[in-house]
């Protein structure tokens, strides 16, 4: 328990939502870069990326973001929206450049995985 009775989110480290500290938005998960031509090993390669990073559940939907509660100091909330923000960061560095715009202002990963698997 937090200061006050409030419970504490904490993130540990085999948590979806554990970012290291080397993981930030400008680094390549990948060297596979989607042209819009190599959707099956560009999809392939980022569940690789993803799974050793513990982040797929982002994509494929099964960590939804919970809502806030005011009983936390650090809501899970929060850890969700950071894990979500860098995963879009990195979604969109693996992305040929010429079609990022398809996909820029989606502020889910899920959204933009679905969006570019059409």
């Amino acid at each position: 328990m937090a200061e006050g009775g409030k419970k504490r989110f904490m993130i540990e480290p085999h948590s979806p939502y554990f970012l290291h500290p080397s993981e930030g938005p400008g680094i390549m998960i990948m060297t596979v870069i989607f042209d819009g031509k190599n959707c099956e090993l560009w999809e392939w390669a980022i569940t690789i990326a993803l799974k050793v990073k513990n982040k797929l559940s982002f994509i494929n939907g099964t960590v939804e973001r919970p809502e806030a509660t005011d009983d936390e100091d650090f809501f899970e909330c929060n850890a969700w929206d950071m894990a979500n923000s860098m995963l879009c960061s990195w979604l969109l560095r693996v992305i040929d450049p010429k079609l990022r715009m398809t996909i820029a202002y989606c502020d889910m990963a899920k959204d933009m995985w679905d969006d570019l698997r059409k």
